[in-house]
This record gives C-alpha cells, sequence and structure tokens, in this order.
C-alpha cells in the first residue's frame, strides 16, 4: 500500500513540474488579475518589478501569473517597447543551397505588482 501512495505522489510530483498540470491550477486565479495602466488606489501595496520579453502579448499573461506567484493582484505597466526580431538560416548541401528568414514581433515590458483592495471597474481613489 505504502508503495502504491509513493507512487501516486511521485507521478503527481512529475505531472506538475513537467506542465502537463494546465495553467489554472498552477496559477490560480491568474486570468482575475487586472492589468492598469496606473495604480488603482492609493491603497495598494507594492510588490515587486518585473520584466518581461516575449512574442506579442504574452507578457500580460506571463506578468499575471507571475503576480500570482508573488502575492500581488493588480499588473501596472510601467513601460513597453515593441521590436522586430529576426531569424535567418542558411542551409549548403548537394542538392544546391537555400535560405531562410523570418521576423517576429517582440514585446518587452517593465511592470510594478501590486496588492490592492478589490474595486468596482472605473473607480479610482
Amino acid at each position: 500500500m505504502r508503495e502504491i501512495t509513493v507512487l501516486i505522489l511521485a507521478l503527481a510530483f512529475v505531472m506538475s513540474s513537467s506542465g502537463c498540470v494546465s495553467p489554472r491550477k498552477r496559477f490560480p486565479g491568474w486570468e482575475q488579475v487586472r492589468v492598469e495602466k496606473q495604480v488603482p488606489n492609493k491603497d495598494c501595496k507594492y510588490i515587486i518589478q518585473e520584466a518581461c520579453n516575449e512574442k506579442q502579448s504574452g507578457c500580460y499573461n506571463w506578468l499575471k501569473k507571475r503576480a500570482i506567484t508573488r502575492g500581488a493582484n493588480t499588473v501596472v505597466i510601467t513601460e513597453t517597447t515593441r521590436s522586430q526580431a529576426s531569424k535567418g538560416s542558411v542551409m549548403i548541401g548537394n542538392a544546391g543551397g537555400g535560405a531562410g528568414w523570418s521576423s517576429e514581433e517582440v514585446m518587452s515590458s517593465l511592470a510594478d505588482l501590486y496588492n490592492c483592495p478589490e474595486y468596482k471597474a472605473g473607480e479610482r481613489k
């Protein structure tokens, strides 16, 4: 019986650390984290500043999940830049050469994480 319990716990650990567990279970409540342009309330408690570099708007979801791990419920974006990242490759072989090139937009964000008391949408104190 003990061996089965140890096996189940080991399997649960491997699944959770390998990404088999959905983000909702790993970061419960991350969808409810607010993303703001300014601190919404004077009673908000500053937690930490975070930086992110991701494709398109991937930073927003990463910052929201990061907020959950830090005990915050609000992300205040302080700076955002967008740039194009290019990748190229050259293949040389018996059949001739070829080249490939791609470009994607990368977003860099700097954000402050806060724990703010609950407030109604649009309300500023």
